[in-house]
């Protein structure tokens, strides 16, 4: 199928058309839904369609604002730099359609059209350096890689721009070990409160690696050898969502999502804090009930926080003098300088181990008569959902997991937050019966302490 690439007013400079494939390819880049995303295999060309789509909205609508991101500033060097000069080099240079500005390690971070339109060029790897942003399109390239979530928000309330379509799509591979995007794309609901999306907000289109003609040939029949008949070929080579493996917390879902109402009464308020120096400070509130539940209520998340970042949410939080369980390795000379400084009553968690982190999460997410023995305001804390639901241990082999580590790039602040305020309540408890009563004779549970 080729599609003729025109501007509006058929300006001559601004002109090309681009062979696009039947079918998934070409209807998402005709898309004028809200957020299409295109999914596919490796190698179904998923960058080529982003680009195609970014240059089709750009020299349709002169004077556009737009964004397109990759995982990280390699990838935009690597992936995306090469395939869009692949396409639309012979259009572009000085006195052509387009051109490369604004340099920065000898890598562009803008193209600029003759027609006024602008495209910005951003790693996705932090969702504060797009507040404040204008755009009549937003891209987003193997959201699949790291956790995009925050960008994807950060992105959406920037499609203000007056007059423009205001358009945000995604491509990617799918990936198990980011359920947003299957909850978003898939399941239409609400990645944080499950509650369902606007169906035509949020079209998939599905590509598989095979169809892509362009393919060398022999190339698809080559992998395909090494992946066989596995999951891991339903994924890369299919496009389609295999079940997660590896999950840390494959239980947490919408029965842990509750806001306490004015009948809910509590016996205790305590903080955990997990420091972060370039990652995020993440720092939560809980609340005890009289059932010994614990309620998540308040979330501060903030990369590059400092001290008076901190405490000054916590200030706005209580006035009283309760405590703040912080990470054990932190140093006595700090936690006593804190204390003196601020007032704030910063405590050791009794938690040094990483699997006793994951176990006090999993003891108080396990429903015992069908209910937990944890809640969280999923609208007051969406990091700590998100990480929750992303979480899964590190793959050392195919079908093989560790249990000592996360997979990389997961993040684990919101997770370590909330095993330090956890370790206050629940040390030394168990969530069995102190004992069991058998024909008159008593037994104590195995492994009670």
């Amino acid at each position: 199928m080729v599609i003729a690439l025109r501007d509006a007013q058929g300006d001559p400079d601004i002109k090309g058309d681009i062979e696009m494939m039947p079918g998934a390819q070409s209807d998402f880049l005709m898309s004028e839904a809200k957020h299409p995303a295109f999914l596919g295999g490796r190698g179904s060309s998923k960058t080529f369609t982003f680009s195609a789509k970014a240059y089709n909205l750009a020299t349709k609508h002169a004077g556009i604002r737009g964004v397109l991101t990759q995982p990280t500033f390699d990838m935009i060097r690597r992936n995306f730099v090469p395939v869009w000069e692949k396409q639309f080099g012979e259009w572009g240079g000085v006195k052509g359609a387009w051109q490369w500005r604004v340099y920065q390690q000898g890598v562009p971070s803008e193209i600029a059209f003759v027609n006024g339109s602008l495209i910005d060029l951003r790693p996705a790897d932090s969702p504060e350096k797009f507040r404040g942003a204008t755009y009549g399109f937003f891209g987003m390239d193997e959201i699949a890689i790291e956790d995009q979530l925050g960008v994807f928000l950060s992105l959406m309330p920037t499609l203000r721009q007056e007059g423009y379509p205001l358009q945000g799509f995604v491509t990617s591979t799918p990936s198990a070990r980011r359920p947003w995007i299957r909850k978003i794309w898939v399941e239409h609901v609400n990645p944080f409160t499950e509650a369902p999306l606007t169906i035509a907000d949020y079209p998939i289109f599905r590509a598989r690696t095979k169809d892509n003609w362009h393919l060398p040939p022999g190339e698809y029949e080559h992998w395909l050898e090494m992946y066989g008949d596995t999951r891991l070929a339903a994924q890369e080579l299919e496009g389609d969502f295999v079940a997660l493996e590896g999950a840390a917390f494959e239980e947490f879902g919408a029965v842990h999502n509750r806001r306490p109402s004015e009948n809910d009464v509590f016996q205790k308020v305590l903080y955990g804090i997990d420091f972060g120096a370039t990652s995020p400070t993440a720092l939560y509130e809980a609340r005890v009930d009289l059932s010994n539940r614990v309620w998540f209520t308040r979330e501060f998340y903030k990369r590059n926080a400092d001290d008076y970042d901190w405490i000054q949410a916590l200030a706005e939080w209580t006035q009283q003098s309760l405590p703040v369980y912080c990470d054990p390795s932190r140093s006595e000379r700090e936690m006593a300088e804190l204390r003196r400084r601020y007032g704030v009553n910063l405590k050791r968690s009794t938690v040094k181990r990483f699997d006793d982190r994951v176990r006090l999460w999993r003891n108080r997410l396990a429903l015992r008569d069908g209910v937990p023995q944890l809640f969280i305001d999923f609208g007051a804390c969406p990091n700590l959902v998100s990480e929750l639901n992303n979480l899964a241990f590190a793959q050392a082999r195919i079908g093989e997991y560790s249990v000592d580590r996360w997979e990389s790039g997961l993040n684990d602040h919101a997770f370590d937050g909330g095993a330090y305020l956890l370790s206050a309540l629940d040390r030394n408890i168990s969530y069995r019966p102190t004992s069991v009563n058998w024909f008159g004779r008593s037994f104590q549970p195995a492994g009670r302490a």
